[in-house]
């Protein structure tokens, strides 16, 4: 090759290298650099693994807090340079303790990227439940995360997967701790019990006047039935209502599949254990506003207490809200009824045909894959420039 030949090709891949360094050394080319490296560990069964390669390992500290009078113990991941960091709770809902792989990906690669953060053990989504105590225990947890000498309190927030999207913004309504809650970062999270309960028993969804067949997981089920059952006073009727609409199998509570009770059985439960069973069980969508109107005090406040909508305007945090088509464990209208309720407002709301963190939906083409992993990097890189 002539000298004028690679002195031209050099002079070429110093000018590129100089304009490279300075993407990334800038504030867009710093974000874009993180959302690279993170996005694989995001986006289910993507074939690229760079996280290990451009990034130092994190270190993990075992912690214990209190939330009222229990312990909750979590992981603390932080970056492994020392400084001061943004930071936020993670959780990743029902059944998802710390030391499951998916949510031990998910901290370590923030905590690669800048990001420091703690991921609880919730004690009632450990056992499948759903009650007031989780938003508690998830403003306990955003407490002990703030007390850390090595967080800007600045750049503090919440992620939130699934149930625990739903909680999470509850937990970031309250006034305790509103004011100091920067962002909010939610996949799949509900928005209201009362709408969830229509969902649920009916198995179906309304969108934009149209109306869709849906499949709910037997958790989603299960522990709805047995929160509201768990709201009777007396035990032996909530053993009973239990023993036909909870302790069933999965199949059948996928499909609803729900035994009658016996001439006997009902002739010794009260008046809203008899409700709570035809609430539970309907399936006729000219009754669901009877039931939701004439639902017993207790099972009133807790949709009241337990649902974001009832508080969203109390919300001071920047939400960023990442929804699934294909979800099975919450409709995907729950996603869109909280976009609507934040119209107005800076917030973020994108739509996915994958499973984040998870297994893929259904396979899809490679031009579609594509598609959904480019709306998946907005949603990353925005959140990241948030909280950086």
């Amino acid at each position: 090759m002539p000298r004028f030949m690679k002195n031209k090709i050099a002079k070429i891949l110093l000018v590129l290298t100089a304009i490279l360094l300075v993407f990334f050394i800038s504030p867009i080319g710093r974000t874009t650099a993180k959302t690279l490296i993170i996005l694989p560990e995001f986006i289910p069964n993507s074939p690229v693994k760079i996280i290990d390669i451009f990034t130092p390992k994190p270190v993990v500290k075992e912690v214990v807090f209190t939330s009222g009078s229990r312990d909750i113990y979590a992981d603390l991941w932080l970056p492994k340079e020392k400084g001061r960091f943004p930071a936020a709770v993670l959780h990743l809902g029902i059944d998802v303790d710390r030391k499951d792989p998916r949510v031990q990906k998910l901290a370590d690669a923030f905590a690669r990227t800048g990001v420091a953060t703690l991921v609880p053990n919730i004690p009632s989504l450990s056992g499948r439940r759903v009650l007031a105590k989780a938003k508690n225990d998830l403003i306990a947890s955003f407490e002990f995360l703030k007390s850390q000498p090595n967080v800007r309190t600045e750049k503090l927030g919440f992620i939130g997967f699934c149930a625990s999207g739903g909680l999470v913004f509850l937990a970031a309504e309250e006034p305790e701790i509103a004011e100091q809650v920067r962002f909010v970062v939610t996949v799949n999270p509900y928005y209201d019990l009362a709408s969830l309960y229509e969902n649920i028993t009916l198995r179906r969804i309304k969108d934009n006047g149209e109306i869709y067949d849906w499949q709910p997981n037997f958790k989603t089920v299960e522990i709805y039935n047995r929160e509201t059952i768990g709201l009777l006073e007396d035990a032996s009727e909530r053993e009973i209502l239990n023993a036909r609409l909870t302790l069933i199998g999965e199949e059948k509570l996928e499909e609803g599949d729900f035994a009658l009770l016996t001439p006997s059985e009902l002739k010794g439960l009260s008046k809203e254990a008899k409700f709570t069973y035809d609430l539970l069980t309907n399936k006729d969508p000219d009754k669901v506003l009877f039931y939701k109107e004439n639902a017993t005090t207790a099972q009133k406040n807790f949709i009241k207490e337990l649902s974001p909508s009832t508080n969203i305007d109390k919300l001071k945090a920047k939400p960023f809200i990442l929804m699934d088509e294909n979800n099975i464990y919450i409709p995907y209208t729950e996603a869109e009824l909280l976009d609507k309720a934040l119209e107005g407002r800076d917030h973020l709301f994108v739509e996915t045909k994958i499973l984040p963190a998870g297994d893929l939906a259904k396979r899809l083409p490679l031009k579609d894959y594509f598609g959904e992993a480019v709306k998946i990097f907005r949603f990353v890189y925005s959140v990241l420039a948030e909280i950086s």
